[in-house]
Protein backbone atom coordinates (compact mmCIF):
# COMPACT_ATOMS: atom_id res chain seq x y z
CA UNK A 1 0.00 0.00 0.00
CA UNK A 2 0.89 3.24 -0.97
CA UNK A 3 2.62 5.48 1.80
CA UNK A 4 3.79 8.94 1.45
CA UNK A 5 5.78 11.30 3.53
CA UNK A 6 5.22 14.97 3.95
CA UNK A 7 7.72 17.56 5.64
CA UNK A 8 4.86 19.34 7.03
CA UNK A 9 0.96 19.12 7.55
CA UNK A 10 0.00 21.49 4.98
CA UNK A 11 1.29 19.35 2.29
CA UNK A 12 -1.58 17.39 3.02
CA UNK A 13 -4.72 17.15 1.00
CA UNK A 14 -6.85 19.42 2.57
CA UNK A 15 -9.59 17.31 3.39
CA UNK A 16 -7.61 16.06 6.41
CA UNK A 17 -8.49 19.51 7.76
CA UNK A 18 -11.33 21.38 9.16
CA UNK A 19 -11.54 24.89 9.04
CA UNK A 20 -12.34 26.05 12.35
CA UNK A 21 -11.72 22.84 14.73
CA UNK A 22 -13.49 22.36 18.13
CA UNK A 23 -9.92 21.46 19.31
CA UNK A 24 -6.57 23.44 17.77
CA UNK A 25 -4.43 20.61 17.98
CA UNK A 26 -5.97 19.33 15.26
CA UNK A 27 -5.87 21.99 12.99
CA UNK A 28 -3.15 21.94 10.19
CA UNK A 29 -2.33 25.53 11.49
CA UNK A 30 -1.45 24.01 14.89
CA UNK A 31 0.86 20.64 13.17
CA UNK A 32 2.36 23.88 10.85
CA UNK A 33 3.54 26.21 13.10
CA UNK A 34 3.79 24.82 15.80
CA UNK A 35 7.40 23.09 15.15
CA UNK A 36 11.32 24.25 15.59
CA UNK A 37 14.09 22.06 13.02
CA UNK A 38 14.87 19.41 15.30
CA UNK A 39 11.46 17.97 16.28
CA UNK A 40 11.88 15.36 14.33
CA UNK A 41 8.19 15.16 13.01
CA UNK A 42 6.69 14.79 9.63
CA UNK A 43 3.36 13.41 8.54
CA UNK A 44 2.47 10.32 6.49
CA UNK A 45 -0.54 9.71 3.95
CA UNK A 46 -1.81 5.99 3.75
CA UNK A 47 -5.09 6.95 0.84
CA UNK A 48 -5.63 3.55 1.15
CA UNK A 49 -6.78 3.30 4.68
CA UNK A 50 -8.04 7.08 4.09
CA UNK A 51 -5.78 8.84 6.64
CA UNK A 52 -2.90 10.30 7.36
CA UNK A 53 -1.03 10.37 10.77
CA UNK A 54 1.53 12.44 12.60
CA UNK A 55 5.11 10.87 12.80
CA UNK A 56 8.54 11.17 14.66
CA UNK A 57 11.52 9.47 13.27
CA UNK A 58 14.74 9.11 15.55
CA UNK A 59 18.50 6.93 14.73
CA UNK A 60 19.37 7.20 18.63
CA UNK A 61 17.94 8.51 22.18
CA UNK A 62 18.79 11.90 21.79
CA UNK A 63 16.29 14.39 21.36
CA UNK A 64 12.67 14.51 22.98
CA UNK A 65 12.05 11.75 25.64
CA UNK A 66 8.08 12.57 25.32
CA UNK A 67 8.47 11.68 21.61
CA UNK A 68 10.67 8.44 22.29
CA UNK A 69 8.91 5.06 22.62
CA UNK A 70 11.45 3.79 25.27
CA UNK A 71 10.73 6.82 27.67
CA UNK A 72 7.48 7.10 26.94
CA UNK A 73 6.98 3.43 27.99
CA UNK A 74 9.01 3.44 30.91
CA UNK A 75 7.37 6.26 32.75
CA UNK A 76 10.63 8.73 32.27
CA UNK A 77 9.78 11.77 34.06
CA UNK A 78 6.29 10.19 35.16
CA UNK A 79 7.85 8.69 38.72
CA UNK A 80 7.82 5.01 37.70
CA UNK A 81 10.62 3.40 39.39
CA UNK A 82 12.09 0.80 36.36
CA UNK A 83 14.75 -1.82 36.25
CA UNK A 84 17.97 -0.02 34.71
CA UNK A 85 19.07 -2.96 33.23
CA UNK A 86 15.62 -3.23 31.63
CA UNK A 87 15.76 0.30 30.44
CA UNK A 88 18.93 -0.61 28.75
CA UNK A 89 17.97 -3.63 26.72
CA UNK A 90 14.59 -1.38 25.85
CA UNK A 91 17.31 1.27 24.31
CA UNK A 92 18.69 -1.55 22.23
CA UNK A 93 15.99 -2.88 21.39
CA UNK A 94 14.41 0.88 19.80
CA UNK A 95 16.97 2.27 18.53
CA UNK A 96 15.46 3.69 15.52
CA UNK A 97 12.00 4.31 15.79
CA UNK A 98 8.99 5.37 13.88
CA UNK A 99 6.65 6.84 16.70
CA UNK A 100 3.43 8.06 15.75
CA UNK A 101 2.42 10.83 17.71
CA UNK A 102 1.75 14.66 17.32
CA UNK A 103 2.77 17.46 19.38
CA UNK A 104 0.93 18.71 21.94
CA UNK A 105 -0.36 15.46 22.59
CA UNK A 106 -3.08 16.06 20.32
CA UNK A 107 -4.92 13.90 17.62
CA UNK A 108 -1.68 12.02 15.86
CA UNK A 109 -4.34 9.92 13.17
CA UNK A 110 -6.20 11.98 11.07
CA UNK A 111 -9.35 10.18 8.73
CA UNK A 112 -9.16 11.86 4.98
CA UNK A 113 -13.16 13.53 4.78
CA UNK A 114 -15.43 11.42 2.80
CA UNK A 115 -13.15 8.08 3.11
CA UNK A 116 -13.64 5.30 4.84
CA UNK A 117 -11.15 4.79 7.17
CA UNK A 118 -9.93 1.60 7.31
CA UNK A 119 -7.51 1.32 11.00
CA UNK A 120 -5.71 -2.40 9.80
CA UNK A 121 -4.77 -1.07 6.40
CA UNK A 122 -2.96 1.96 8.69
CA UNK A 123 -1.50 0.13 10.47
CA UNK A 124 -0.27 -2.73 8.01
CA UNK A 125 1.09 -0.29 5.87
CA UNK A 126 3.00 1.40 8.57
CA UNK A 127 4.70 -1.75 9.64
CA UNK A 128 5.72 -2.44 6.48
CA UNK A 129 7.18 1.43 6.49
CA UNK A 130 8.83 0.96 9.69
CA UNK A 131 10.54 -2.42 8.66
CA UNK A 132 11.48 -1.41 5.25
CA UNK A 133 13.83 1.29 7.26
CA UNK A 134 15.18 -1.31 10.11
CA UNK A 135 12.61 0.58 12.47
CA UNK A 136 10.52 -0.07 15.47
CA UNK A 137 6.50 1.21 14.79
CA UNK A 138 5.11 2.61 18.18
CA UNK A 139 1.82 4.49 18.84
CA UNK A 140 2.27 7.28 21.99
CA UNK A 141 -0.01 9.26 23.46
CA UNK A 142 -3.44 7.89 22.18
CA UNK A 143 -7.04 9.33 23.90
CA UNK A 144 -8.72 6.15 25.06
CA UNK A 145 -11.26 6.83 22.45
CA UNK A 146 -8.81 6.37 19.34
CA UNK A 147 -10.51 4.46 16.34
CA UNK A 148 -6.79 2.78 16.05
CA UNK A 149 -6.52 0.88 20.01
CA UNK A 150 -8.90 -2.04 19.00
CA UNK A 151 -7.46 -2.65 15.65
CA UNK A 152 -3.81 -2.58 18.15
CA UNK A 153 -5.47 -4.54 20.31
CA UNK A 154 -6.48 -7.83 18.17
CA UNK A 155 -3.28 -7.82 16.38
CA UNK A 156 -1.66 -8.48 19.95
CA UNK A 157 -0.08 -5.33 20.37
CA UNK A 158 0.34 -3.96 24.67
CA UNK A 159 -1.54 -1.08 25.10
CA UNK A 160 -1.06 0.89 28.50
CA UNK A 161 -1.52 4.19 29.82
CA UNK A 162 1.56 6.35 29.86
CA UNK A 163 0.36 10.01 31.20
CA UNK A 164 -2.44 11.65 31.67
CA UNK A 165 -3.85 14.95 30.06
CA UNK A 166 -5.62 17.66 31.89
CA UNK A 167 -8.63 19.87 30.62
CA UNK A 168 -11.32 22.30 32.63
CA UNK A 169 -14.58 21.21 30.88
CA UNK A 170 -16.53 23.84 31.85
CA UNK A 171 -15.41 27.58 33.06
CA UNK A 172 -18.86 28.82 33.28
CA UNK A 173 -20.93 31.88 31.76
CA UNK A 174 -18.76 34.05 34.44
CA UNK A 175 -16.48 33.51 37.23
CA UNK A 176 -18.87 33.25 39.97
CA UNK A 177 -20.51 30.60 37.35
CA UNK A 178 -17.05 29.03 37.76
CA UNK A 179 -16.46 29.31 41.56
CA UNK A 180 -19.96 27.56 42.17
CA UNK A 181 -18.56 24.22 41.33
CA UNK A 182 -16.00 24.21 44.31
CA UNK A 183 -16.09 23.86 48.31
CA UNK A 184 -17.07 26.85 50.25
CA UNK A 185 -13.30 26.58 51.34
CA UNK A 186 -12.05 26.14 47.86
CA UNK A 187 -14.26 29.05 46.83
CA UNK A 188 -11.97 31.03 49.44
CA UNK A 189 -8.47 30.15 48.56
CA UNK A 190 -9.25 30.86 44.66
CA UNK A 191 -10.99 34.04 45.16
CA UNK A 192 -7.78 35.14 47.09
CA UNK A 193 -5.82 33.80 44.29
CA UNK A 194 -8.05 36.52 41.75
CA UNK A 195 -7.41 39.31 44.16
CA UNK A 196 -3.43 38.47 44.17
CA UNK A 197 -2.65 41.10 41.67
CA UNK A 198 -4.64 44.37 42.53
CA UNK A 199 -3.10 43.72 45.78
CA UNK A 200 0.09 43.61 44.44
CA UNK A 201 -0.28 46.57 42.15
CA UNK A 202 -0.03 44.21 39.56
CA UNK A 203 -2.17 44.39 36.16
CA UNK A 204 -3.34 41.61 33.75
CA UNK A 205 -3.55 41.89 30.13
CA UNK A 206 -4.85 39.95 26.88
CA UNK A 207 -4.10 40.77 23.61
CA UNK A 208 -6.17 39.15 21.00
CA UNK A 209 -5.13 40.22 16.91
CA UNK A 210 -3.34 43.26 18.33
CA UNK A 211 -0.23 41.93 19.06
CA UNK A 212 2.85 44.23 18.56
CA UNK A 213 6.46 43.65 18.19
CA UNK A 214 7.55 44.59 21.77
CA UNK A 215 4.55 42.04 22.78
CA UNK A 216 6.15 39.81 21.06
CA UNK A 217 9.72 40.34 22.15
CA UNK A 218 8.71 40.09 26.06
CA UNK A 219 6.81 36.78 25.60
CA UNK A 220 9.72 35.69 23.92
CA UNK A 221 12.39 37.26 26.79
CA UNK A 222 9.60 35.25 29.78
CA UNK A 223 9.07 31.67 27.69
CA UNK A 224 13.38 31.47 27.48
CA UNK A 225 13.37 32.29 31.56
CA UNK A 226 11.12 29.55 31.73
CA UNK A 227 12.79 27.59 29.51
CA UNK A 228 16.14 28.20 31.67
CA UNK A 229 14.30 27.07 35.10
CA UNK A 230 13.71 23.55 33.43
CA UNK A 231 17.13 23.35 32.36
CA UNK A 232 16.50 24.25 29.09
CA UNK A 233 19.20 26.78 26.88
CA UNK A 234 16.92 30.08 26.69
CA UNK A 235 16.58 30.83 23.49
CA UNK A 236 14.29 34.16 23.30
CA UNK A 237 15.19 34.33 18.98
CA UNK A 238 13.68 30.93 18.79
CA UNK A 239 11.07 31.17 21.09
CA UNK A 240 9.56 34.45 18.81
CA UNK A 241 10.24 32.83 16.17
CA UNK A 242 7.81 30.08 17.00
CA UNK A 243 5.22 32.27 18.26
CA UNK A 244 5.28 34.47 14.93
CA UNK A 245 4.13 31.72 13.07
CA UNK A 246 1.44 30.83 15.20
CA UNK A 247 0.65 34.71 14.82
CA UNK A 248 0.09 33.74 11.34
CA UNK A 249 -1.47 30.89 10.98
CA UNK A 250 -3.91 31.81 13.42
CA UNK A 251 -4.11 35.70 13.04
CA UNK A 252 -6.54 36.89 16.01
CA UNK A 253 -7.04 33.30 17.49
CA UNK A 254 -3.22 33.50 18.86
CA UNK A 255 -3.78 35.33 22.08
CA UNK A 256 -0.86 36.61 24.30
CA UNK A 257 -1.94 36.83 28.52
CA UNK A 258 0.77 39.27 30.09
CA UNK A 259 0.68 40.13 34.18
CA UNK A 260 2.84 43.40 34.58
CA UNK A 261 4.07 44.61 38.25
CA UNK A 262 3.61 47.64 39.79
CA UNK A 263 6.32 49.00 37.81
CA UNK A 264 4.96 48.06 34.34
CA UNK A 265 7.34 45.52 33.79
CA UNK A 266 5.92 42.21 32.09
CA UNK A 267 6.81 39.41 35.01
CA UNK A 268 4.07 36.49 33.41
CA UNK A 269 2.91 35.57 30.30
CA UNK A 270 1.00 32.74 28.38
CA UNK A 271 0.65 32.33 24.70
CA UNK A 272 -3.04 30.74 23.80
CA UNK A 273 -4.43 29.31 20.88
CA UNK A 274 -8.83 29.69 20.37
CA UNK A 275 -10.60 26.89 19.03
CA UNK A 276 -13.99 26.92 18.78
CA UNK A 277 -14.75 24.59 22.02
CA UNK A 278 -11.86 25.00 23.64
CA UNK A 279 -8.90 27.09 23.90
CA UNK A 280 -5.21 25.94 24.37
CA UNK A 281 -2.13 27.59 26.17
CA UNK A 282 0.90 27.03 24.48
CA UNK A 283 3.19 28.32 26.83
CA UNK A 284 3.90 29.74 30.41
CA UNK A 285 6.75 32.66 30.72
CA UNK A 286 7.80 33.08 33.91
CA UNK A 287 9.70 35.94 34.95
CA UNK A 288 12.21 37.30 38.03
CA UNK A 289 9.11 39.07 40.38
CA UNK A 290 6.10 36.57 38.87
CA UNK A 291 6.14 34.32 42.52
CA UNK A 292 5.90 36.94 44.39
CA UNK A 293 2.62 38.24 43.30
CA UNK A 294 0.95 34.77 42.22
CA UNK A 295 1.35 35.51 38.58
CA UNK A 296 1.55 31.85 37.55
CA UNK A 297 -2.00 31.32 38.29
CA UNK A 298 -2.99 34.07 36.11
CA UNK A 299 -1.81 33.49 32.89
CA UNK A 300 -1.40 29.62 33.14
CA UNK A 301 -5.44 29.35 34.42
CA UNK A 302 -7.68 32.43 35.14
CA UNK A 303 -6.64 34.69 32.16
CA UNK A 304 -7.00 31.89 29.90
CA UNK A 305 -10.34 30.72 31.18
CA UNK A 306 -11.54 34.62 30.83
CA UNK A 307 -10.32 34.08 27.12
CA UNK A 308 -12.90 31.10 26.38
CA UNK A 309 -15.19 33.10 28.39
CA UNK A 310 -14.96 35.73 25.73
CA UNK A 311 -15.29 33.65 22.72
CA UNK A 312 -17.82 31.26 23.25
CA UNK A 313 -15.64 28.20 23.90
CA UNK A 314 -16.23 26.50 26.95
CA UNK A 315 -12.81 24.56 27.84
CA UNK A 316 -9.05 24.95 28.71
CA UNK A 317 -7.07 22.55 27.37
CA UNK A 318 -3.97 22.01 30.66
CA UNK A 319 -1.83 19.20 28.76
CA UNK A 320 0.24 16.93 30.74
CA UNK A 321 2.50 17.24 33.92
CA UNK A 322 2.13 17.20 37.85
CA UNK A 323 -1.43 17.68 38.69
CA UNK A 324 -1.76 18.90 41.96
CA UNK A 325 -2.56 22.70 40.83
CA UNK A 326 -4.31 21.53 37.54
CA UNK A 327 -6.70 19.78 39.81
CA UNK A 328 -7.34 22.36 42.60
CA UNK A 329 -8.80 24.79 39.66
CA UNK A 330 -11.35 22.06 37.92
CA UNK A 331 -9.48 19.85 36.25
CA UNK A 332 -10.41 16.92 34.85
CA UNK A 333 -7.59 14.06 34.09
CA UNK A 334 -7.99 12.33 30.73
CA UNK A 335 -5.64 8.52 30.39
CA UNK A 336 -3.16 8.42 27.38
CA UNK A 337 -2.15 5.22 25.94
CA UNK A 338 0.71 4.09 24.17
CA UNK A 339 1.29 1.15 22.47
CA UNK A 340 4.31 -1.27 21.72
CA UNK A 341 4.07 -4.19 19.07
CA UNK A 342 4.32 -7.92 20.28
CA UNK A 343 8.09 -7.73 18.52
CA UNK A 344 9.56 -5.60 21.35
CA UNK A 345 9.68 -7.59 24.62
CA UNK A 346 11.54 -5.16 26.37
CA UNK A 347 8.93 -2.64 25.56
CA UNK A 348 6.04 -4.13 26.82
CA UNK A 349 7.86 -5.09 30.23
CA UNK A 350 8.12 -1.31 30.85
CA UNK A 351 4.79 -0.75 29.42
CA UNK A 352 3.31 -3.10 32.10
CA UNK A 353 4.92 -1.04 34.49
CA UNK A 354 4.12 2.01 33.58
CA UNK A 355 0.44 1.38 32.98
CA UNK A 356 0.66 -0.55 36.71
CA UNK A 357 1.81 2.95 38.29
CA UNK A 358 -0.93 5.14 36.81
CA UNK A 359 -2.95 2.50 37.67
CA UNK A 360 -2.79 2.29 41.38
Amino acid sequence: MTVTRYTAADGLPAGYWNADPADPRASCAWLTANRWPEDGVGFLEVPGAGAACAVRVQDDHSGFSRMNCTDVSAGTGRGVDQPEADIKEARAEGLRQLNVCALGYGPSVFPAGGAEFDADALVTALEGYAGAQGRLLTFLHLDEDSPVLPRLRERGWSVGVTDRYFRIPDVGADEDAYLAGFSAHRRRRLRRELASLEEAGATAEIHQGDLTEEIQREVARLEACSDEKHGIPGDPARLLRVNERLRQAFGPRFCVTLVRDHRGTAVASSTVVLGAREVLPRMVGLGPGSAEIGAYFHVAYHLPMRLARGNGARGVLLSTGTPTAKLHRGAVARPLLSAVPPGAPAHRALLRRTDAAFAT
